[in-house]
């Protein structure tokens, strides 16, 4: 007799690169749930300016129009090929939408669930009082840590000439930006055709197959996070125009 499946917990954004995620980790795992957070982009942006100032967040935002008209729909091709293979469709299980990953709806859900692996996929910093509730939460992060931390890992990576460094880290969640234990690490490979928008698809396909093994490992208790030592730290935010022409150049 077949053993059941072994449940899990998903958190994360509504995107097809976290849909692929699940659907993959649902033809092993049950998915008791998914919460889907949806935070808006404008609360970060006190953050931003009082981290980066005025004129860093302005040409920031004024590049995401850049992306939204010309990159994403120059993407659109090389996306589809890239993801031909993968089911990225909603995935059909129990969900619910969330504002916050820290409100008290998510609380009462976990308290419940009590799952033994949350896995994570593109949520805002989860508080101590949310990482209490499960012994383990695992992120996948498009950039290889702790060199890359925050957003954007893999372009970043390309814009310092880092190119040992492209790709993708499944660490487990501590209350800092990606700053938990490393798990496993992939690169992926990169060419001329590549774009701000293909990049986080192929760490996702990479990703994928990591997590995967993660998540057995976290339920046969044979999890072996460790440390990067030997990398400088350093936190991440979005691109401005200048830091994509760099990217261009360095392709």
């Amino acid at each position: 007799m077949d053993q059941p499946k072994k449940s899990i917990v998903v958190i994360g954004g509504r995107s097809r690169t976290t849909y692929m995620l699940i659907n993959d980790l649902a033809q092993y795992y049950d998915i008791s749930l998914i919460i889907y957070e949806n935070e808006s982009k404008q609360k970060l942006l006190p953050y931003r300016i009082k981290k980066l100032g005025y004129w860093i967040v302005l040409n920031q935002l004024l590049f995401l129009v850049w992306d939204r008209i010309f990159i994403r729909p120059r993407s659109a091709k090389l996306i589809e090929d890239l993801m031909k293979d993968t089911d990225t469709s909603a995935p059909p299980f129990k969900s619910i939408d969330v504002e916050t990953v820290n409100c008290p709806e998510v609380e009462e859900y976990l308290s419940q669930i009590q799952p033994e692996v949350v896995v994570v996929s593109g949520s805002g910093i989860i508080k101590k009082k949310i990482l209490k509730l499960a012994p383990t939460f695992i992120n996948i992060h498009t950039g290889i840590t702790p060199r890359y931390r925050g957003v954007h890992g893999g372009f970043w990576a390309i814009v310092e000439g880092d190119y040992d460094n492209i790709g993708t880290t499944i660490h487990l969640i501590d209350p800092g930006v990606d700053t938990g234990s490393i798990l496993y690490q992939g690169n992926i490979e990169v060419d001329k055709t590549d774009t701000f928008r293909t990049l986080p698809v192929k760490q996702y396909l990479v990703g994928k197959e990591l997590m995967r093994q993660a998540v057995e490992d976290a339920f046969q208790k044979q999890l072996k996070p460790y440390v990067k030592d030997d990398m400088e730290s350093i936190q991440w935010f979005s691109p401005t125009f200048k830091d994509y022409f760099k990217f261009i150049r360095n392709l």
